[in-house]
């Protein structure tokens, strides 16, 4: 029987510009391939080939994905065989883990060597073009940000923190019971981004094998990423294995929180990453009915309805800067593919499959 699959970011296009949580997430690996060079989009492809090769296995495969286009991996992690291959331009030029053997891929044997200098240097401008649409967007980003703090600040002047407080305690006692006494795995990821498209998520297949999930609804401000934090701590001290998952927009902000020993997650369950209980085993938690005072909507609705509406349209206007660097790569992206050989690129997939094989004892290829 195939695996569980795994859908997730690494890093994110963020008011704190382009924030990045790889270390974390390959923490504690045995091997971690990385693919250098530049290829266009053929890293995603030789990626999207080795995801179809394992996609039978039995391991839990772990998807990590473009923050700029979610149709496009920069990354995948076998998890039960502790191993990851990892787009080298996502993570650094100079990866180092403690513990974990790194491999290093050189693309560009994939390369016509002629064409790739074209490419090269044929897309200098649109390089530097891109750059700055980037910084743009983060820019603006951070201007949005800046207007959710004063959409926030209605609902954090009218918390009833002791409320706020007993929640998180409450839920600490009733669900984060040590499974045994250990030293708890911390690892943080984004479980969605800002792409070219708007907000992305991927809250329904992170959760989708948890017997148990906590729906957490409420407004800016109400407290949710708060009683996160508390809760994350909390449950490092008792011992329990954690998965955090960070705000894709801010970074410094909480959107989720998985216990995979427990079978639970509990998550941040509105706008941009709304959802609603579907099945047995899910509730919602509303901090906006427990813990704000009551009429607060009504008593600020139109100053909240302008603010919304300022909020909006900066988000807009950055999300436009991306779609436009998007489109930009794409170019770029285009040039570099014109100098890949296909038949090399082909050829990388296999001997990456072959050392997986080796380091495993499977035979993924065994067919061939």
């Amino acid at each position: 029987m195939a695996g569980l699959e795994k859908n997730y970011f690494a890093r994110g296009n963020t008011a704190a510009g382009l924030y990045t949580l790889y270390d974390s997430v390959l923490k504690g690996l045995d091997t971690v391939f990385v693919i250098n060079g530049r290829t266009g989009s053929g890293t995603s492809e030789l990626l999207n080939e080795l995801a179809e090769a394992w996609r039978q296995t039995d391991w839990t495969k772990h998807y990590i994905h473009d923050a700029l286009d979610q149709e496009r991996l920069e990354g995948i992690i076998l998890e039960e065989a502790r191993i990851g291959i990892i787009d080298g331009n996502a993570w650094s030029a100079d990866p180092v883990l403690e513990g974990t053997e790194i491999r290093i891929l050189d693309a560009r044997q994939t390369q016509r060597e002629e064409l790739l200098e074209e490419a090269e240097i044929g897309t200098k401008q649109q390089e530097l073009e891109i750059g700055t649409l980037y910084q743009n967007a983060y820019d603006t980003f951070l201007i949005t940000l800046r207007i959710h703090d004063e959409w926030e600040k209605f609902y954090i002047d009218h918390l009833d923190r002791e409320t706020a407080n007993r929640i998180t305690s409450e839920f600490a006692d009733h669900y984060l019971i040590p499974v045994r006494s250990k030293k708890a795995s911390i690892t943080r990821r984004f479980l969605g981004a800002a792409t070219w498209q708007g907000a992305v998520d991927y809250v329904p297949n992170l959760t989708a094998d948890l017997r148990t999930r906590i729906f957490v609804k409420g407004r800016p401000g109400s407290g949710k990423s708060t009683m996160f934090k508390k809760l994350a701590k909390e449950a490092e001290a008792r011992g329990i294995d954690t998965e955090i998952y960070h705000c894709g927009f801010d970074p410094n902000s909480l959107d989720m929180l998985i216990f995979p020993e427990l079978s639970l997650a509990i998550f941040d369950s509105t706008a941009p990453h709304e959802h609603f209980p579907v099945r047995e085993g899910d509730s919602i938690l509303d901090v906006y009915e427990l813990a704000i005072q009551p009429g607060t909507d009504e008593a600020y609705a139109d100053e909240i309805a302008g603010i919304r509406a300022r909020y909006t349209s900066s988000m807009k206007k950055s999300i436009g800067f991306l779609t436009e660097a998007k489109r930009i790569r794409d170019e770029v992206w285009e040039a570099y593919d014109a100098a890949t050989d296909q038949a090399a690129l082909k050829a990388l997939a296999v001997d990456i499959i072959r050392q997986v094989e080796a380091l495993t004892n499977t035979s993924t290829l065994a067919n061939e």
